[in-house]
Order: C-alpha cells, then structure tokens, then sequence
C-alpha cells in the first residue's frame, strides 16, 4: 500500500473509532428514555412495554451496548458495531410497531439510525439496514389493521425520502472531507520528499567538493610520483595507490549521482564491466537485453551492488581468464547473470562463512527477489539475480 494510502487508511480507522465510541454515549441518552417509560405507567404502556419482561430486554441491550463500546479498537470491531447497530434497528422496530406503526411518535428515531449508519459506514449501501424498517412497519400496520390509505402510503413515502437525503448528505461530505484529508497528506509528502531531495542535493555537492578533491589530488600525487620512479617495486604500489583512487573517484561520481537522482542502472553496469577486464586484464563481455523498463533507485542500487561483489570475487578468488554479464528485462523481470570461467567452488560449503555472497542473497531478498549460485569446481561459477519490477507479479 502507497504512503498516502496508508496514512488515509489510519485516518480512516480512527475516524471510526471515534465515532463508534461516540455512538455509545448517543445510545445511552435513547436508554436513558426508555429507563424512564418503564418507570413510568402510563408512558410504559403507551410504548407497549410491560414488566419484568421489558427490564430483561433493556438490560440485555444495555449489555451488548457497553460490549460494543469495549471492542472498538479491537479486530472485527466495525463487523461488531454494525450488529449491533441492526439490533438497535430491530428493538426500534418493536417500539413502533406497538406505540402506532408508521403514525407512532418514535417514528423518527429511524430516521436517527439512518444518521448513525452513514456516519459509520458512509457508503450509500449504508441506507439498506434503517430503510428495510419502513416496508415492515408499513406490514405490521396492515396485518393489525392499523393501516390508513392513502395517509400511510404518503408517509411511507416522506420517510423513505428523508432517509435518502440524510445518507446522500453524509456521503457527499465524507467524501469530500476525505478528499481534502489525501490532498493534504499528498502536499504533506511532496514537501517533504522536496526537502529530502534538497538535503540529498546538498550533501552530494559536499562530499563531491571536499572528498572528491581529496582523491583527486591523492591521484595528482600519485601520478606526478609515477614520471619520477623507475619501474620496480615501489612503481607497482604507487600505480596501484594511483588505480585505487581512481576507482573511489569512480565510486564516489556513483554515489553523487544515486543521490541526485541521476544513476542509470544499464549505463552503469556496461561501463563498470568494462573498467573491470582493462583493471583486471580479464576478457569481459556484457549484454543487455529486452527492453529496459522503469526500476525505482532502491533495486537498481540492489543489482549494482552484487555486480560489483560478484566482480570482486571473481578478481579475488576465481582465477577466471573470462567473464560474461548479461543484464536482461523481461515480463515484468529483472535479471542479472554473471559467469566466469574459473576455478569454481562448492556453494554449500562457502556461503556459511562467505559474508560477500550472504550480503548479496540478503539485498536480493529485501528488494523482493531472489538469488541463485550455480558452482563447482572446476567449472566456474554463476550468480544469478532476479528482481521484480513494480506493478508486475511476485517473483515465484
């Protein structure tokens, strides 16, 4: 789930919440006069109440009340709150059915469930529960005999007509309350994700000002030492401290463009590649295929990296005389081989101890795909990884 996505998601879930614990304090001033009609005789009987029975009946509802009110917060609790919400609706169905059907004067608590269901649940299926009460009242007044036409029929019909309004008014608002809610959240994410690229700006001009001039001059150095020693020992080490820091002017360009957001994964490996066989003195070919499709940095950074660990074994340990990288995009894939010619190894007896290849099947794994090694000696080695490409299917 995206960013902005999750951050509505919670928002969402707290409104709820609120609103769900909300609901309880509204539900007890609606017990608190029915409490008072079974005090009461005259208003007990007018609301066709009768004791003890009416005492069990609010006492059992007072329960799942307070019960509802304890699982908010808690797994299933909106499956909870609606159940309960429908049970109100049926004890309210009771009510009016025995204080004067569709004409009873508590005919308009219904109309007060309607609210409660579309601030809950704000969807227009929330009207189904509340609405579905006006056909069996208008039912149960035909069945007792109660029912007057056409007086009836029209306010069978008012009611219906107010129940829409209600659940139309709510949605419309929630909707667009939730609207301005992810366009904050979205100029919230954009403001920070500038600033971001802003400090990244920053910080890859400091270290390409301060620490780029450093190896720069330690290759001045190193260079200018060069045209005044004589070949020999000390000319291979002040060579090799001269390709040392090449190779970290090389790293670091990598990483002030990583940062600035310019890195180019297909450039980058072709030219690592082949920096490597002239540095190595290694026959290298790389081969691209299919057509390069969008990575995010993270993955590409992901895939630079085990090249450049592969490389580094091969050159340490592999004593290859060839090397073959193939970097290929296909279905939604990512994949990048690399194979030698080497001396080989037997990978369940190295991979144990050999941090390099655990660091590569590790960032392979986190980037959500998966790393294979195909070795034995005497017959070179393999690395292959495959990651996925974002939107497309889980790598199996």
């Amino acid at each position: 789930m995206p960013p902005v996505d999750q951050t509505v998601f919670h928002h969402v879930q707290e409104r709820f919440a609120t609103r769900a614990r909300a609901l309880f304090y509204a539900r007890l001033a609606l017990m608190a006069v029915v409490l008072a009609a079974l005090v009461v005789p005259a208003w007990r009987v007018s609301m066709g109440l009768s004791l003890p029975e009416g005492a069990y009946w609010y006492l059992l509802v007072l329960a799942y009340h307070v019960g509802s009110y304890l699982w908010v917060g808690r797994s299933y609790a909106r499956a909870v709150v609606f159940a309960t919400l429908c049970l109100d609706l049926l004890a309210n169905l009771y009510l009016v059915a025995a204080s004067g059907g569709i004409k009873s004067p508590l005919m308009p608590t219904q109309l007060v469930f309607t609210m409660l269901f579309a601030l809950l649940y704000p969807t227009p299926l929330a009207i189904i529960p509340p609405l579905l009460i006006l056909p069996v009242v208008a039912k149960i007044d035909q069945i007792l005999g109660t029912q007057t036409l056409p007086g009836d029929l029209l306010l069978l019909l008012w009611y219906t007509a107010l129940n829409i309004t209600v659940v139309y008014v709510v949605v419309y608002l929630e909707g667009r309350e939730r609207g301005a809610f992810q366009e904050v959240v979205r100029l919230q994410r954009e403001r920070r994700e500038a600033a971001l690229d802003s400090e990244r700006t920053r910080i890859a001009r400091e270290i390409h000002d301060s620490v780029g001039a450093a190896l720069s001059g330690v290759m001045l150095q190193a260079e200018y030492l060069l045209s005044h020693v004589r070949q020999g020992e000390t000319h291979d080490e002040l060579e090799e401290l001269r390709e040392s820091a090449a190779e970290g002017m090389e790293e670091l360009r990598r990483a002030v463009s990583i940062m600035r957001h310019e890195f180019h994964l297909v450039t980058s490996v072709t030219e690592y590649v082949s920096a490597f066989g002239a540095r190595q003195r290694i026959e290298t070919t790389c081969e691209v295929r299919g057509l390069e499709q969008d990575l995010d940095p993270e993955r590409q950074l992901v895939l630079f990296r085990i090249l450049q660990e592969a490389l580094a074994n091969v050159a340490r340990h592999a004593g290859a005389s060839r090397v073959e990288v193939e970097l290929s995009f296909h279905e939604g894939r990512t994949r990048l081989a690399v194979r030698d010619d080497g001396r080989g190894f037997e990978p369940e007896k190295v991979v144990a101890g050999h941090y390099g290849l655990r660091n590569m099947s590790e960032r392979a794994s986190k980037a959500g795909g998966i790393l294979e090694i195909d070795s034995a000696p005497g017959r070179g080695s393999r690395i292959t990884v495959v990651l996925p490409i974002p939107g497309a299917p889980p790598v199996l």
